[in-house]
C-alpha cells in the first residue's frame, strides 16, 4: 500500500463513520473501548461537521497495563455500569484503534456480556482497520436494520423514512428539510424518521410503520433492502438535485409507490426555477466554457454533475470522490462518467490536476478550495469542513429551493469575479 503525505485531512476511517452515523441519533448510549483522547478527539470532529452529539457517548479509557496484559475488565464494567445507570434499549459498543490493534474481540466480549445486562449489545469491530468511513456509515444503517428496528405494529399512513441522510454529509440538515417540505407539498406525505441525522431510537425501532422508504446514499442501499425483505417496505434510490432530477425523483416516487403528485405544485415550482437557469446562462455566454473540477462522495457527484453539465450548461472535467471504490464497483461499472472520477486521490494530485486544467469553478470540500486558492469561484458543497459556519438551516442544495441556492451562489461569485473569468 502506498503512503500519502498530507498536509491538510487524511481519509477518516470506518470508526468515524461508525461515530458520525451513530452520534446523532437521540437516546443511543454508545461505548467506546480505547484511551479516552481518541474519543475526545473524534467528538471535536463533530464541529467540523456543524453537527452536535445527541448521543451519550463514553469512553473506557485504557492505559499500558490493559494495553499489554490485554485485560478488558473496563469495557466490561463500563457497559453493566451504562446499563444500570440507563436503562438504555440498545448500546453500541464501538472499538478503538488501539484495541483493534492490539486484538481485542469486542465482539465476544458482547456476547458473553450480553445475558448479564438489559440491553441489546451491537458491536463495531473495524476500528479504523477495515476500510473508510462509508464503510462505518453502512455498518451502522444495516445493523440498524437487523437489530434496531421492530416489526410493524399499525402502519401510519402517509408516512416515510430516509435512509442516509447523517451528518457528514454536507449541508444536510438544509437538505432534509428541503426533502420533508417537497414530500409534503407534493404528495402530502410526512417523515418519520431519518437515518440517522433527525432520529432517536425511538423513531428508528418504529420504521417499519411508515409505508416505504427513500434511500439517499449508495451505503443505506443495504439497509433498505433487508427493511424490505423483513417487513416488505418497498425503497427508492437517489438524490434530487436539479429541476429536471428533482422531477424525475419525484416522478419515480409517484411510480414507485403508487401515489399521486401535486401537478399545481410542481407546475409552480417549475415556473420559478425556469427563468433563473436561464439567468444563469444569460450570465455565463460570454465566459463559456466555464470547467469546473468538483469533489465530493460518489452518489453527490453520481446526482448533481447532469444537473451542473445539462441544466446550468457548465463542464464537470474532473471529480475527485473523497473515498476509496471499494463497496461501489457494482454500481461504478455502469456509471458513464466514471472515466472523469478518480477515488481517494492524494494532496498532490489534486493540486496538480487543478493547476493542469485551470478550472473556473471549484465545486467542493473546504481542503479543495484551500488548494485552488487561484481559481475565481469557488462554492463549498461538501466535506470536509475547514472554516464554513452553518446555522440557518433553509440552505439546501437538493431539491427545488437548493437549484435557486446554488443558482444565487454561482450568480454572485460570477459577478464578483467577471474580470478574472474573460481574461
Amino acid at each position: 500500500m502506498q503512503l500519502q503525505l498530507y498536509k491538510h485531512l487524511p481519509l477518516p476511517s470506518d470508526r468515524m463513520g461508525s461515530l458520525w452515523a451513530l452520534s446523532s441519533i437521540e437516546g443511543a448510549c454508545i461505548i467506546e473501548y480505547g484511551p479516552a483522547g481518541t474519543t475526545h478527539f473524534a467528538t471535536e470532529g463533530l464541529m467540523l461537521l456543524n453537527a452536535e452529539l445527541n448521543a451519550k457517548l463514553f469512553s473506557t479509557h485504557m492505559d499500558e497495563d490493559d494495553i499489554v496484559m490485554g485485560n478488558t475488565s473496563r469495557l466490561e464494567e463500563t457497559i453493566k455500569e451504562v446499563d444500570a445507570a440507563y436503562s438504555p434499549p440498545v448500546i453500541f459498543v464501538l472499538a478503538s484503534a488501539i484495541s483493534s490493534l492490539i486484538g481485542t474481540d469486542v465482539e465476544s466480549i458482547c456476547e458473553d456480556l450480553q445475558s448479564q445486562v438489559s440491553a441489546t449489545l451491537i458491536p463495531f469491530t473495524g476500528g479504523g482497520f477495515r476500510g473508510d468511513y462509508t464503510l462505518g456509515v453502512k455498518e451502522v444503517l444495516t445493523a440498524l436494520a437487523t437489530q434496531v428496528v421492530k416489526p410493524p405494529l399499525k402502519k401510519k399512513e402517509r408516512t416515510y423514512n430516509i435512509i442516509g441522510s447523517c451528518i457528514d454529509a454536507y449541508n444536510y440538515t438544509s437538505d432534509l428539510n428541503e426533502i420533508k417540505r417537497i414530500m409534503q407539498d407534493c404528495f402530502g406525505y410526512h417523515l418519520h424518521t431519518a437515518f440517522t441525522s433527525d432520529s432517536s431510537l425511538k423513531n428508528i425501532a418504529t420504521a417499519a410503520n411508515a409505508e416505504f422508504n427513500i434511500v439517499l446514499r449508495t451505503e443505506g442501499i443495504a439497509c433498505a433492502e433487508i427493511l424490505k425483505e423483513k417487513y416488505g417496505l418497498k425503497f427508492i434510490s437517489g438524490s434530487p438535485y436539479g429541476l429536471q432530477g428533482t422531477r424525475q425523483w419525484l416522478k419515480k416516487i409517484a411510480e414507485t409507490f403508487d401515489i399521486k403528485a401535486n401537478a399545481t405544485f410542481l407546475e409552480q415550482e417549475t415556473k420559478q426555477l425556469k427563468s433563473q437557469l436561464l439567468r444563469i446562462r444569460q450570465a455565463t455566454f460570454s465566459y463559456q466554457p466555464l470547467e469546473v473540477v468538483l469533489a465530493g462522495n460518489y452518489g453527490f457527484a453520481l446526482n448533481v454533475v447532469p444537473f451542473l453539465n445539462k441544466e446550468l450548461g457548465l463542464q464537470v472535467k474532473q471529480i475527485f470522490v473523497n473515498h476509496n471504490k471499494a463497496g461501489f464497483a457494482n454500481d461504478i461499472n455502469n456509471n458513464p462518467i466514471i472515466e472523469k472520477m478518480l477515488f481517494n486521490s492524494s494532496e498532490e494530485e489534486k493540486e496538480n490536476l487543478i493547476k493542469e486544467i485551470k478550472p473556473a469553478i471549484l465545486l467542493g470540500d473546504g481542503v479543495l478550495l484551500e488548494m485552488g486558492k487561484d481559481v475565481p469561484v469557488k462554492i463549498q458543497l461538501a466535506n470536509p469542513n475547514l472554516h464554513h459556519i452553518q446555522i440557518f438551516d433553509q440552505t439546501p442544495f437538493m431539491g427545488f429551493k437548493g437549484v435557486l441556492y446554488l443558482l444565487e451562489l454561482l450568480l454572485n461569485q460570477i459577478s464578483r469575479h467577471k474580470n478574472r473569468l474573460k481574461g
